[in-house]
């Protein structure tokens, strides 16, 4: 695994951090881990699960996005999609599952626990295939995450976010898109060449980075809370859009996904909060960090975005680029948080 990955998912020690990993970081190939997550995400705590019983949830997943996007596999058509498109004519639902049965169960058990070339610890996996048995065992730690129904929702956000802005960057032939964070309706808009896709609340598509937690005083973030609890997710500026009005920063993108957190509300807005003031010096490394993670995925829409705003071709350039534009503020003396939480 690599290292920058090694770190991300060594930091957070709860039951989620595994799926997030897999989601965030495992390769994607074809869109069955999303599918694969979607699935275990809807299931009940239990011992094991065969086949049979998540086939037909697997498949109407990965049905229901190739319906509203064909775009689902890296390599274009295969025999799944084809059928798919006769299932689109003909509605025989027996005739796909028999197709499908053919092509999912290949690679995608054996492939999950894959991640940024290598695997995760078998300690921490969330289920045991067993082929000569055709099912799957679930391990305490996928049935830890399925006994808590507040966690799953937001898994669930997560994965589908991700898997949209997947689809979006196969949908444009992986080319370089730009993402524009849309304040007024909470959105990551995508603008290709051709069209702009809006790829779901930027909450949903960050959060996972910060193990959902806020950015500044790590306290646990409430996707389902009340906007005027102290632990609701607001979208921060990093550095705020006044310090860009300098004619020398005039040409950098402060919407661009490079400068935006997940904050709580209490750090955002609350009587100690951040504001428009810079943030400590300790945070500067925390963003560039988030920020490299971006450029070791494999090809989507976050990483061009990335390295379209700071006009970068490779990690070492985005670290470079930051620290640059770092160095034009005085953030020794910056705002923090007065109270650090542990999300461990």
């Amino acid at each position: 695994m690599k290292p920058i990955i090694q770190e991300f998912y060594s930091s957070d020690k709860s039951v989620v951090s595994t799926l997030r990993t897999i989601v965030l970081f495992g390769r994607n190939v074809s869109t069955y881990k999303f599918a694969l997550a979607s699935t275990l995400l809807n299931l009940k705590p239990k011992n094991f699960i065969t086949y049979e019983d998540l086939r037909d949830d697997f498949l109407k997943s990965l049905l229901s996005h190739y319906q509203k996007n064909p775009h689902q596999y890296q390599a274009g058509k295969n025999s799944l999609t084809k059928a798919f498109d006769q299932y689109k004519i003909d509605s025989n639902w027996n005739d796909l599952l028999k197709t499908a049965e053919k092509n999912i169960y290949n690679n995608v058990f054996d492939a999950f626990h894959n991640v940024g070339g290598g695997a995760i610890k078998k300690e921490h996996i969330l289920f045991e295939h067993l082929p000569n048995e055709k099912k799957l065992i679930l391990t305490d730690n996928i049935n830890a995450i399925l006994e808590q129904q507040n966690l799953i929702e937001e898994l669930k956000n997560e994965n589908e976010s991700r898997w949209k802005i997947v689809e979006e960057a196969w949908k444009n032939n992986l080319s370089p898109n730009f993402l524009v964070y849309n304040q007024a309706t909470d959105e990551f808009v995508s603008v290709s060449s051709t069209d702009r896709t809006n790829l779901r609340s930027a909450v949903s598509v960050l959060l996972p980075y910060q193990h959902g937690c806020c950015f500044y005083c790590k306290k646990k973030i409430n996707t389902t809370t009340n906007s005027e609890d102290s632990d609701f997710p607001d979208v921060d500026h990093f550095i705020a859009h006044s310090y860009f009005k300098r004619p020398d920063l005039s040409h950098i993108n402060p919407d661009g996904i490079w400068n935006l957190v997940i904050a709580c509300k209490e750090c955002n807005r609350g009587s100690g909060g951040k504001f428009d003031r810079l943030p400590a010096l300790s945070y500067q490394n925390e963003i560039v960090n988030r920020n490299i993670l971006f450029t070791e995925e494999h090809r989507h829409s976050l990483k061009n975005s990335i390295l379209l705003s700071l006009n970068a071709q490779n990690h070492k350039e985005v670290e470079g680029r930051m620290l640059s534009l770092f160095d034009k503020f005085n953030m020794i003396e910056g705002w923090k948080p007065l109270l650090i939480y542990h999300y461990e």
